[in-house]
């Protein structure tokens, strides 16, 4: 495998998971979803530039 192109995780609350991801990634999301058809909110981040 050369590359992942996108991860998802089911949470139980969004708003925490988004605090933690924050603290893990050193920095929030860039974007903010609503998919109504599956009932989902979703939020994007991008990986850490090293």
């Amino acid at each position: 495998m050369k590359k992942i192109e996108h991860l998802g995780i089911a949470v139980k609350n969004l708003e925490d998971s988004n605090m933690l991801f924050e603290k893990l990634l050193g920095t929030g999301p860039y974007k903010l979803e609503e998919v109504l058809t599956e009932g989902v909110r979703i939020s994007f981040f991008k990986k850490r530039t090293q």
